[in-house]
């Protein structure tokens, strides 16, 4: 018998069962963990897989180019495509994010 009346099985029964208990747990934690890092990290990844498909459909769909100056665009056209580049990445990150969070909930929800 141990100091508090308990045989010495009876502890060991109990320490085993919360190392199972804390087990389990950890499991869980590990799993969220997981599946919130591939959510988080699979929209870049899909973004960046899809242009690079549409970019090589591209390519092989296109009609060759006819030989001869190349048309140059107005210089309007060209200003908005520069600024276009330049301020489309920012503004999409806060909405990615915004999705990243929201696929998150919604499938931590149906669990």
């Amino acid at each position: 018998m141990s100091r508090n009346g308990r045989s010495l099985d009876d502890e060991i029964a109990e320490v085993e069962s919360r190392l199972a208990h804390h087990r389990a747990q950890l499991r869980l934690v590990a799993a969220d963990v997981r599946s919130r890092i591939s959510i988080t990290r699979a929209a870049p990844i899909a973004i960046a897989t899809a242009l690079a498909v549409g970019f090589a459909a591209s390519r092989f769909v296109r009609k060759p180019a006819r030989p001869g100056p190349a048309p140059r665009g107005s210089r309007s056209a060209r200003l908005v495509g520069a600024l276009a580049a330049a301020l489309l990445p920012p503004l999409i990150r806060p909405v990615q994010h915004m999705l990243a969070t929201w696929l998150a909930q919604r499938m931590h929800r149906s669990v």
